[in-house]
């Protein structure tokens, strides 16, 4: 099947096994470095991809799915100003999510600032999502809720 979508800002036509995982669409595909799906698709959590702002495992979502969709991987989010808002978050909270799960929690992280949820428990709730116990959820609250103020003082210094 053909499957029209945007990665990473780049318009793309392919020709894929409509039933084809995203990971492998990513990393074979498309070749976005260093994306892999280690858990072949059990759900751990890792491979984290945005789609249409959503977070999504993306070795759950087959190609069918992504057709006209806009996809989001941790490559191209960590050269944007909204990375450098969570990176300081890390900073100021002391706390940075191990090497395993970071690029996945970290594309969590603002996909849930993004979309406005700030509620203690619906962070919980999302950041389930990942099966990698590195951080503690109270840990986890702060780090969002840390870069949403840097985000918005400097949204208001712009202004």
């Amino acid at each position: 099947m053909r499957v029209e979508c945007i990665v990473d800002g780049k318009t793309l036509s392919l020709s894929l096994n409509s039933n084809k995982p995203l990971s492998y669409i990513l990393a074979d595909d498309i070749g976005s470095p260093g994306f892999s799906s280690c858990c072949k698709g059990n759900g751990c959590g890792n491979c984290i991809a945005l789609v249409d702002g959503k977070p999504v495992l993306s070795c759950l979502v087959p190609a069918f799915e992504i057709n006209g969709k806009t996809i989001i991987t941790f490559e191209s989010f960590r050269k944007t100003r909204n990375y450098k808002d969570i990176e300081k978050a890390y900073e100021i909270v002391k706390i940075r999510p191990c090497p395993a799960c970071f690029e996945s929690r970290t594309l969590l992280f603002e996909s849930l600032i993004s979309r406005g949820i700030t509620k203690d428990e619906d962070i919980k709730r999302e950041m389930a999502t990942l099966t990698c116990a590195c951080m503690d959820p109270a840990d986890e609250i702060r780090i969002v809720k840390e870069a949403i103020n840097i985000r918005r003082r400097r949204r208001v210094r712009r202004s």
